[in-house]
């Protein structure tokens, strides 16, 4: 059951990796985000905004991401399951507000939750690794 997170959490490193190179975030050294899975899931849904803005409603590769989230760490109903959900769904209300421009400004947003999907899938990696 450990495998299927920590496999998630490689895949989604390897899909934020390459958007990831352009900027960096800046963390107190050794931070730790105390709630990586529900971060992530609020990444996601800002990434599936901005698809969902700029290519279409049929671009569903963020969302059925989280699906996928879902059913390795909350594949039952419960509290955490609706906070996977409602960290997601936020995510896409961020973005929907702040409403960039597709084209540079969007990619530039990108690269940035890529940065930050990247952070957490690697915090995600260590805790199931070490």
């Amino acid at each position: 059951m450990i495998l299927r997170p920590l496999l998630l959490a490689l895949g989604l490193t390897l899909i934020l990796a390459p958007l990831s190179e352009a900027q960096t975030i800046r963390r107190p050294p050794g931070y730790e985000d105390p709630y990586p899975v529900e971060s992530l899931a609020r990444v996601m849904g800002e990434m599936h905004y901005l698809d969902f803005a700029c290519k279409g409603r049929q671009s569903q590769a963020w969302r059925d991401a989280m699906v996928e989230l879902l059913d390795h760490e909350a594949p039952t109903r419960g509290s955490y399951r609706q906070r996977l959900v409602d960290r997601f769904n936020e995510g896409f209300r961020i973005q929907e507000r702040r409403s960039p421009r597709c084209g540079a400004e969007e990619e530039m947003v990108r690269q940035s939750l890529a940065i930050e999907g990247e952070a957490l899938s690697e915090q995600l990696r260590r805790t199931y690794l070490n």
